[in-house]
């Protein structure tokens, strides 16, 4: 009786497995050809928009905002020497924050500039002269410029100043942007592209964001404030949405589970289909194909990372991908970050923006929460 009982547990199973994966395999084709209109837009938006402001008008800005306030800062050690001990303290906690920002933006301006670059600096400082130390100080003011600094080597600074100085701190390294909490958090949740879901992710405090060109596309980030040549974007679609009524209750009911969400990663994260998805982005000369399976906020996800060429206009762009990807119930979400590669630039070049990048874009992927789900 036992062994009939167990037997008939293991049929009713087993007939419920089978029609569960014949479910998620009637539907895998439509969702991988889904996935693949979905990604070609991909690539459509690096390079796509310019900064409002000028790269020479934002270094000079913070440039003049640092040695303003070090003009200030010198002026507050010689008209009020009780004070010099925390002038210093405050210096330091700025330096140890932005100092390398400073002689990263000397170096530039000084190659932009050429032989006119000493020139600009002894305007600022002329400038400084002329309007600063004929301001009143006294030693309350003194104090509360004090706290200014301390309140600024915190990250309390306007843009695009804020934004420069992070770009040129941490130029070679700018997961640690990230890691030090300069960072933000953006939201779709209300966003019109969004088809309902809430998710949540980080990106550094120096990239700009703006909405996505393309019609599935809620957010698109750059890195140096728009200037960049490193980014990341978000999209997500609606597998019932997208099936316009061709899903029945039942199959609907097995794709909004976590088992459901497993079972159809099973083929659509099979390394076959990944790199089948890498061919089809519309881009040329595919290499460097690498797939590995992930879980992301608990749902199960992959990674497919790979080199392209792109032809825009009369410029052949290679183009580095690292596609996060993530089944959540009905929805496939993705999170894809690309650097590229102008063709003025080398292939170690490239190597170089990857291995300098990449640690940033694990960290923003493990960012990402689906809120949704709570």
């Amino acid at each position: 009786m036992l062994n009939a009982k167990l037997s008939y547990i293991f049929a009713s199973y087993y007939v419920k497995h089978e029609r569960r994966c014949k479910i998620m395999r009637n539907h895998r084709l439509f969702v991988f050809n889904l996935i693949l209109m979905l990604i070609f837009a991909i690539v459509q938006n690096a390079f796509a928009q310019a900064p409002k402001e000028t790269l020479y008008i934002d270094l000079g800005k913070t440039l003049g905002f640092v040695m303003g306030q070090r003009f200030s800062l010198d002026r507050i050690k010689a008209e009020f020497p009780t004070l010099s001990s925390r002038v210093k303290k405050v210096e330091l906690e700025f330096n140890t924050t932005f100092g390398v920002a400073e002689k990263n933006i000397r170096e530039l301006l000084r190659g932009l500039l050429n032989d006119k670059y000493s020139e600009y600096i002894e305007a600022i400082k002329m400038q400084f002269n002329n309007t600063l130390k004929s301001q009143r100080m006294t030693r309350d003011v003194a104090i509360e410029f004090l706290e200014e600094v301390e309140s600024r080597a915190k990250g309390e600074i306007p843009s695009p100043i804020l934004e420069t100085l992070l770009i040129y701190q941490f130029k070679e390294r700018p997961a640690d942007e990230f890691a030090r909490g300069f960072k933000r958090i953006y939201r779709t949740k209300g966003h019109r592209k969004a088809k309902g879901l809430d998710l949540q992710i980080e990106y550094p405090r120096s990239w700009s964001k703006r909405e996505g060109n393309r019609p599935n596309v809620i957010q698109f980030f750059s890195s140096n404030n728009g200037r960049g040549t490193a980014y990341a974007l978000i999209m997500v679609r609606d597998l019932i949405k997208e099936a316009q009524g061709q899903l029945t209750r039942e199959e609907i009911k097995a794709i909004k589970t976590l088992e459901g969400s497993k079972e159809l990663a099973l083929e659509l994260f099979s390394e076959n289909s990944l790199r089948g998805i890498a061919r089809k982005m519309g881009m040329t000369n595919i290499r460097n194909i690498n797939t590995k399976r992930i879980v992301i906020d608990r749902w199960p996800g992959a990674i497919l990372e790979f080199t392209g060429d792109r032809q825009r206009l009369d410029l052949t762009i290679t183009m580095y991908n690292r596609m996060y990807i993530a089944i959540y119930e009905n929805y496939i979400i993705f999170l894809q970050c690309q650097i590229g590669k102008l063709p003025s630039e080398t292939e170690d070049a490239l190597k170089t923006k990857i291995s300098r990048f990449s640690p940033l874009f694990r960290l923003m992927a493990n960012s990402l929460v689906i809120q949704s789900q709570y």
